[in-house]
């Protein structure tokens, strides 16, 4: 159960930022053994004097159009799928616009007691029950 967050530029159209977090769950569900109906997203838009990115560390050249996608999931993906989920995002980005260097991902991992699905019980706890 991943939680994707997209921080987007406030000028780009909601069909470009909707085509990312579909993008995002697309890799999610093909690289990651996420699946498809798991879909937790927050997308939050911002003015350009918001959004603070060195424009060329990395090796890239953001743009004003750069985003940053972070996304907070379970342990247990190989180097390979993660590497394969940035790919994947990337292209999936470019073909609907977007410039493969404005595509910012970050991934955080943590166990299943670091969740609550609701109700107040950890998801350990719910998860063992099932």
């Amino acid at each position: 159960m991943p939680l994707t967050k997209i921080s987007a530029p406030r000028h780009l159209s909601s069909n470009q930022v909707q085509a990312l977090a579909a993008a995002v769950q697309d890799g999610l569900v093909k690289t990651c053994n996420v699946p498809p109906n798991d879909l937790f997203q927050l997308i939050s838009r911002f003015d350009s004097e918001e959004i603070i990115l060195d424009p060329h560390f990395g090796g890239v050249n953001r743009s004003k159009d750069a985003c940053v996608i972070e996304v907070v999931f379970l342990l247990g993906r190989t180097d390979d799928q993660k590497r394969a989920l940035f790919r994947h995002v990337a292209e999936q980005a470019v073909g609907s616009g977007f410039r493969a260097d404005d595509v910012m991902i970050a991934l955080v991992e943590n166990s299943r007691m670091d969740w609550s699905l609701g109700l107040g019980v950890a998801y350990a706890d719910h998860h063992s029950k099932a």
